[in-house]
């Protein structure tokens, strides 16, 4: 079968399109492991995240590749980026339907350290994280990845409530030095 790539251009026009009501019918998609029509199931994810964040009124930068100019070709890949007033959060979206082990975390600290300080990221799993990933996120220091469930992710896009939702657990891991605060 002869199928024509999609540009990321053309996948971030397609995801502007997207009304709450069909981010809640993509996600219930990818929660059943249905597959999304003309998506890749990963590619859904992360446009749903970043959407649902400029929905709820965030300033977001879509899915995008960073190139520095001494190097050939892309040095990192980010799934997009919000911001929550003056603050920029990394976004990170893994669709897997094991529990999330560390290796994603160790790689958003290493991305942060060419960040301003005060960057911080939002891992986003679609299912759980493994123990080792939470207790790992609890006490490297700094503390500069926030964790999202997808029973976090569940409860704010039901409710319209991604800035909420990301405030809450900011605040929660300024307070509290956790990572991982459930939203409910």
């Amino acid at each position: 079968m002869n199928r024509i790539a999609r540009t990321a251009g053309d996948l971030e026009a397609e995801a502007r399109t997207w009304e709450r009501e069909d981010l809640i019918r993509i996600w219930e998609n990818l929660q059943a492991r249905q597959p999304v029509k003309r998506w890749e199931a990963g590619k859904a994810f992360e446009y749903l995240v970043v959407r649902a964040f400029e929905i709820d009124g965030l300033r977001a930068r879509w899915p995008y590749a960073v190139t520095y100019r001494q190097k050939l070709g892309i040095v990192e890949q980010n799934d997009g980026l919000v911001y929550l007033g003056e603050r920029a959060f990394l976004l990170e979206s893994k669709d897997h339907t094991d529990a999330l082990a560390i290796e994603a975390v160790a790689k958003l600290r290493f991305r942060l350290e060419s960040r301003p300080p005060g960057t911080m990221s939002v891992l986003f799993t679609a299912r759980s994280f493994s123990l080792a990933t939470e207790v790992f996120s609890q006490f490297a220091a700094p503390l500069n990845v926030i964790l999202w469930r997808g029973q976090d992710l569940d409860y704010a896009l039901r409710r319209g409530s991604m800035a909420s939702g990301l405030q809450a657990k900011f605040e929660a891991a300024t307070e509290r030095g956790i990572p991982l605060f459930t939203l409910e």
